[in-house]
């Protein structure tokens, strides 16, 4: 038997090879040798790829640092499209939405860095325009103004809270907010939504969650 001939019967007639192979140094060599390729043909050669992960859960809007995220090893097929792969590529970026712990984190579900663009005492808000063609003018250092559609001004809450004083006076949802990134979601699940990263004060970004789900405009201020 020669060794192509062996290696064949080894793939198809595993159990046959091993009676007929002689017991001599050369025929364990070349039972070795076969049952090696035999092995390497039946078991899956996938390989594997580093995937960035949420290490807790992170909330929108959310400024990453190293202890946010980590390197989990995935099955190359499943890697998702987009994922990024090691923990300096998420340094100073920010989430687009609430992500959950363990879950990938992909180039469609981060916000670029606001490349210092963010005033002192602010917080980041991801925020979606009601019109997509008036977005597309945005760009980050922009001052903006935002109205809610139907929605009353901060400064027309029933309560009396004075918290969001000073605000509203042009009736406005935010009075002045600057744009730190602006980032357009790749994939069939983005539906073509831009998402603009506004710098706002506390009780700005207050009243951004108390009207989310209003269509939202904006006046540009410079």
């Amino acid at each position: 038997m020669n060794v192509l001939a062996a290696v064949r019967q080894a793939v198809n007639e595993p159990r046959a090879v091993l009676t007929r192979i002689p017991a001599r140094p050369a025929g364990v060599a070349l039972l070795c040798l076969a049952t090696l390729l035999a092995a390497w043909m039946i078991v899956p050669r996938t390989g594997t790829a580093p995937v960035l992960v949420a290490a807790h859960d992170l909330d929108p809007g959310t400024v990453l640092s190293a202890g946010d995220v980590r390197v989990e090893q995935y099955p190359a097929a499943l890697s998702p499209d987009g994922a990024l792969s090691r923990v300096p590529d998420a340094d100073g970026v920010s989430t687009g939405g609430a992500i959950a712990a363990g879950t990938p984190l992909t180039s469609a579900s981060l916000l670029g860095p606001d490349a210092g663009l963010r005033p002192p005492g602010t917080v980041l808000v991801p925020t979606v325009f009601g019109d997509a063609q008036s977005v597309s003018v945005i760009r980050p250092g922009h001052r903006l103004r935002v109205f809610a559609a139907g929605g009353a001004g901060p400064g027309d809450a029933a309560d009396g809270d004075d918290d969001l004083g000073g605000l509203g006076a042009t009736g406005a949802l935010v009075e002045e907010a600057i744009v730190t990134a602006v980032h357009s979601p790749a994939g069939p699940a983005a539906q073509g939504s831009t998402v603009v990263t506004l710098a706002v004060t506390e009780p700005e970004a207050a009243a951004l969650s108390r009207d989310a789900g209003a269509y939202l405009s904006f006046a540009l201020l410079n």
